[in-house]
Order: structure tokens, then sequence, then C-alpha cells
């Protein structure tokens, strides 16, 4: 049996115990003190890295999103799409019952008859010929310069000295009409470098040609093509349908923005320092009986008619379908594109007009499901938003002829700057990039109307020298 302590001794004892606990809480004290600064820090490094997260997210959506060309986009699985699902494969090779198809037999412009003459006399006559029919350029001339005596004439009325003209002879510059046109072509049609045009030149022709040469005749084949390129412009503000897009490019290191004005027969380019809408407004008189085509950005929120781009829509739903397939993104992808797929459907039975006011209703209902939908998805927000941005502007190709439902014509013009900027940066001045708007605006005219650019140019500029200034 234990002693029974007495009251001082019991005292003593409870002392000591307290003094052993308050060590031990002050040692676990130091540890919770420990493991807290521990966690701040842990907390620290991942507020930090969501930070990182977040920024290089930012910067891969730069390159990799809804506009990502196909090719370039991630491996996600092949098999999620419904669309993909339900695709059904075409059978490779030829249709069956298909007549094939075969190269026209070309315009025989010249025959040549090809013997062993020298070997006649042991193998004799030809027992018969073998055609081969081929296809071959004219051997390339040397670079001719040719020195030109114009003469002058005094206007007897005014005194005015009239100089005669040739369509061979510029009226600047020291090159004809010929090398200036395959300057601008290989430059602006086949976006071909700066330093590789004249590399290809010099091997062709051993023309004398430097970066500041090709850069001086841009900028006088730019001024010849001037008057074409503001009847352009009138062009596409008379159309009643026609088609806005814009993109980045860089001006000697200043971020400018590059606009296009499309119809199915003329492309107009110009490059202003900002992305505003007074640069549209000042260039396009827009009215109730003009659509304008666009991909719904704020600068064209001022324009009274639009159709917003389904391009633009369809991608940006389908772009989540192929990244997660969730049943609210399902949802979404069935109320876009099975809205859009319907509306081609409808037009399939009859042309626009007013008479399908029942069946754009319809539609409306149908896609205002995803727009009003409680979403929990942020990312099928962001597209239902979209949607709602321009709600009365999606179904304008329903009720106007000729009218397309997709920005598509734009985005294709467009794509000729976009590998010209791919291929040769930034424009070291704004009148560098004005001169390819030029350009390009004339060219890619000529070529959705069938014209051969080549030939096109070449008579303009021939015509323009020809031109007796009096």
């Amino acid at each position: 049996m234990k002693e029974k302590l007495t009251i001082p001794e019991e005292v003593e004892q409870l002392k000591k115990e307290n003094v052993s606990l308050m060590e031990q809480i002050d040692s676990q004290d130091k540890i919770i003190n420990q493991q807290e600064a521990v966690i701040r820090k842990q907390d620290e490094k991942i507020k930090l890295l969501e930070q990182h997260i977040l920024h290089l997210d930012n910067k891969l959506r730069k390159y990799v999103n809804e506009n990502t060309p196909s090719s370039k986009k991630p491996d996600w699985d092949s098999t999620k799409s419904p669309d993909r699902i339900n695709k059904e494969k075409k059978p490779l090779g030829k249709p069956k019952d298909s007549n094939g198809a075969t190269r026209p037999t070309p315009k025989i412009e010249e025959e040549e008859m090809v013997r062993l003459y020298e070997y006649e006399n042991y193998l004799g006559e030809p027992i018969d010929y073998a055609q081969r029919i081929v296809c071959e350029i004219p051997q390339l001339p040397k670079i001719k310069w040719k020195l030109f005596y114009l003469a002058l004439y005094k206007d007897p009325a005014t005194g005015v000295i009239i100089t005669a003209t040739h369509p061979e002879c510029p009226k600047e510059g020291g090159f004809g009409p010929n090398l200036k046109t395959q300057i601008a072509i290989l430059r602006e049609s086949l976006n071909i470098s700066e330093e590789k045009t004249i590399q290809f030149l010099e091997s062709l022709y051993r023309a004398p040609l430097t970066a500041g040469t090709v850069e001086s005749e841009l900028d006088r084949v730019a001024n010849i093509l001037t008057p074409l390129y503001n009847t352009i412009l009138e062009k596409i503000d008379d159309a009643y349908v026609k088609y806005s897009d814009e993109t980045g490019q860089s001006v000697n290191g200043n971020n400018w923005c590059l606009y296009c004005f499309s119809t199915s027969e003329e492309s107009y380019f110009f490059a202003e320092e900002k992305k505003k809408a007074e640069h549209i407004k000042n260039r396009l008189d827009l009215d109730l009986n003009k659509v304008l085509g666009c991909d719904g950005h704020s600068i064209y929120s001022w324009c009274p008619v639009k159709q917003r781009c389904w391009s633009h829509l369809t991608r940006k739903e389908k772009w989540l379908i192929d990244e997660k397939q969730t049943y609210e993104r399902k949802f979404l992808h069935e109320s876009v594109s099975g809205t859009f797929k319907l509306s081609g459907d409808i037009l399939g039975k009859g042309p626009p007009g007013h008479h399908h006011l029942w069946d754009v209703l319809l539609l409306r209902n149908r896609l205002w499901q995803a727009v009003n939908y409680k979403w929990s998805d942020e990312k099928c927000q962001k597209v239902a938003n979209y949607i709602r941005n321009g709600w009365d502007s999606w179904f304008t190709f329903m009720f106007v002829a000729g009218v397309e439902p997709t920005n598509n014509i734009d985005e294709r013009a467009i794509r000729k700057h976009v590998m010209k900027r791919k291929n040769s940066g930034a424009f070291r001045s704004k009148k560098g990039l004005d001169n390819h708007c030029i350009i390009l605006s004339v060219l890619e005219t000529w070529r959705k109307n069938g014209g051969n650019e080549y030939d096109e140019l070449n008579n303009v500029i021939r015509l323009y020298n020809s031109a007796i200034s009096w």
C-alpha cells in the first residue's frame, strides 16, 4: 500500500507535474509553430505556383485555343467528339462505277522528230515512232538594258514640255514592267521574303537588286495601283453584303491592326495603329439595307444589321467537348451545333426570306436554352455569354439572300496576309505595310474574278507608263 502523502507533499508533487506539463506544452508549441511556418511557406509556394499556372495557361491559350489549326491541336482522343463518333467512314479509293479522270491532251505547239542518223547505216530506217508529250518552259533570257530617247515637245498654247512615253519605259526608277511585276508577285502574292526575292531574281536574270531597290519598286507599284485600290473600297461599300475581319501586325516593333473587308468578288486591306470602330465607320457606310458579316467584336457593335460568324461559335463549343466530355458540354454542343445544322436543313428546302420567321423563332428558342442554362462549368458559361452578346445577329442569313452564316470568305482572304506575316515577320515602316495592303487588295481581287495576276498587273503598269501627262 502506498503511503498517504501529506498535503505539502502532494502540493510539491503537483508543482513538479505542472512544471513537466508546461515543458511539454512549450515543446508542443514550438513544434506547432514550426509546422505552421512550414504550412505558411507551402501556402506561399502554392499561391506562386497557381499564379504561374495561370500565367502559363494564358500564354498557352494564345497558341492553343479554339482557333488553332487542326494540325496543331493537342493530341486528344479523336473519338471523344459526338460528331466524330457518329461520322460515317468514307471508303478508300474512287467511288464505285467511277469513270476516273485523266489529264486532257494539251494543244501541241511544236513537233520534233528525233532519229539516230549517225547509226542508221547499221540500224537502217526506223520501224516506228514512240510519242512523248513534254511540257517545257523557254530558256530564260539574259537581263536587257535598253536606252530610250524620249522625244520632248513644247505645247504651243501653254509652253508646257510634253514628254513622249513608252509602255516599257517607267516614269520613275530604272526597272521595266516585267521586272516590276515579278517583284510584286514574289513579295505580295507568293509571300517570299525580301532576301529570297533578291536571291531568286539574281539567280535567274542576274538582276542588280538590293533590299532598298525592292522596297522602292513595291512603292512605285503601290502608287500605280492606288486608283484601283480606292475603286475596290467603293465597290465593297456599295455591296449590300460584305464581311470584315482583323488581325495583328508588327510595325517597327509596335503592334498594329490590319483590317480586311471582303465580298465574293473583292478584298480590301488596310492597317491602323489601334483596333477601333472609327476606322471601319470612316470607310463603310452601313445602313439598314446593308449586312456586315463579322466575328462579333465590340468594334462592330454600332453596325445596324450584322451576321455573327457561326464558325467562331461552333469552334468554341467543339473545342470544349474535345478537351473534356461532360454532360454540360454535350448539352452545349447539341444546342449550338444542332441548331446550326437544323438551320442549314431548313434553308436546304427553300431560299432565305421572311417566310422563315417561325423557323427562326423555334431555332432561337432552342439556342436560348443554352444561354439561359445555369452552368456550373465556367467555360460553358463563357460560350453562353458569347451567344447572348450577339443574340439578335445569329440568324440574319435566314432572312437575307446572299448572306453567309460564317465569315469564311473574309477568313480566307485575310489568311493571305497571315501567311505573309509568318514568312516575313514585321514591317519596318507604316509605308511598307500600306504598300502591302494596296498590292495585296488588287491582286486578291483579280484572283477572285478569275484573272491572271501577272498579266493583269503587267498590263496596268504598261498602261500607266504609256499615259501622257498633258
